[in-house]
């Protein structure tokens, strides 16, 4: 395994997920580890990125560009996967201008899309995986939208912080206040009010 090679986050994420050791080591094969700094943009709308990331260490927010602003839909951390996705999935409207920048200094690693697509085609328990990665996502996604829809400003942020409180002390907060469709201000007299 590689282990060794400071993938625990990565690995314990595969196993969490009920996939072998062989599928692990199959899926990892051709990982390469890159370090990025603070604010750096792993993917943008500039070219087509042929990787998707696992990371190891640090996190990452996906953002679109609405009206002038940027827009955090989504975001990922240790043990967690991140990718453009015009790239993985082809241009899909909405998405022209996503990009993912990393928040922190990080370790991420990347395998190239087509090596996880021709997986797919032989791998069940790789091909299972990704299916749940998906499935998770959509279903995050429509439970976002139903919050955003039909929950109040204080609801979305007591959801959030009890689901994802380190957040909080690692993303800086306009981007959690455009995660939750609110202004910075809205967000900062929540946090004085709110105790949890």
């Amino acid at each position: 395994m590689k282990e060794q090679l400071g993938m625990d986050h990565i690995i314990a994420s595969l196993k969490k997920n009920n996939m072998s050791d062989s599928s692990i080591e199959e899926l990892l094969l051709y990982a390469v580890p890159r370090r990025y700094a603070k604010r750096e943009i792993l993917t943008s709308t500039a070219a087509k990125d042929p990787y998707f990331y696992l990371i190891e260490q640090g996190i990452t927010r996906s953002y679109s560009i609405i009206d002038g602003h940027e827009v955090t839909s989504w975001f990922s951390m240790e043990g967690d996967i991140t990718f453009s996705s015009p790239s993985f999935y082809g241009v899909l409207e909405g998405y022209e201008t996503e990009t993912v920048q990393v928040l922190e200094p990080s370790l991420i690693y990347a395998l190239p899309i087509a090596w996880l697509e021709e997986l797919y085609t032989r791998n069940l328990e790789v091909a299972n995986w990704s299916r749940c990665l998906h499935q998770d996502a959509h279903i995050g996604s429509v439970h976002r939208l139903i919050s955003l829809l039909y929950h109040s400003a204080e609801e979305r942020y007591v959801e959030l912080l009890k689901k994802n409180p380190q957040l909080f002390q690692r993303v800086n907060l306009g981007y959690i206040a455009s995660y939750l469709g609110i202004s910075q201000v809205t967000l900062s007299q929540l946090r004085r009010r709110v105790l949890i």
